[in-house]
């Protein structure tokens, strides 16, 4: 029996799926270098941040997501993240905030500001393809 000719939109959507996932993978373990400090209160623990009201929050995008991942803020309060992309590995090149529509390009090297004018409860953010993800927290 022969065999039927290969699909080469088949072959064309699978090797794309392939090349999209290794974008998104873990590079090698490399040692860890410390966080830099967020506004008043340090890296915090677990990847985490308090800050005073008023103050930016600075989040590095690094090639294993978001430093710190979570932070606390006052609820109801104005609150402005500042995103820097410091890696060119892994996907986090955009941001999105889904429940608030907000998406935007993360430039390697600089300062990306997002405003969120009345946070509450948890509002998520992810990269462009939904594989780092971060959180604000309003209470």
């Amino acid at each position: 029996m022969t065999r039927p000719p290969a699909r080469p939109i088949a072959r064309a959507a699978t090797a794309l799926a392939l090349l999209t996932l290794a974008a998104c993978s873990d590079p090698p373990a490399a040692p860890a270098a410390p966080a830099a400090p967020t506004a008043s209160t340090g890296a915090g623990a677990a990847g985490s941040s308090a800050v005073q009201p008023g103050e930016p929050i600075r989040v590095e995008v690094n090639a294993r997501g978001y430093v710190p991942a979570s932070v606390e803020v006052p609820a109801h309060q104005p609150v402005t993240l500042v995103f820097r992309r410091t890696s060119d590995e892994g996907c986090g090149q955009q941001l999105v905030f889904p429940t608030l529509g907000i998406r935007r390009d993360l430039p390697l090297g600089q300062d990306v500001p997002v405003t969120v004018a009345d946070p509450s409860g948890e509002i998520r953010f992810t990269c462009g393809m939904d594989m780092y993800r971060g959180m604000v927290v309003a209470r």
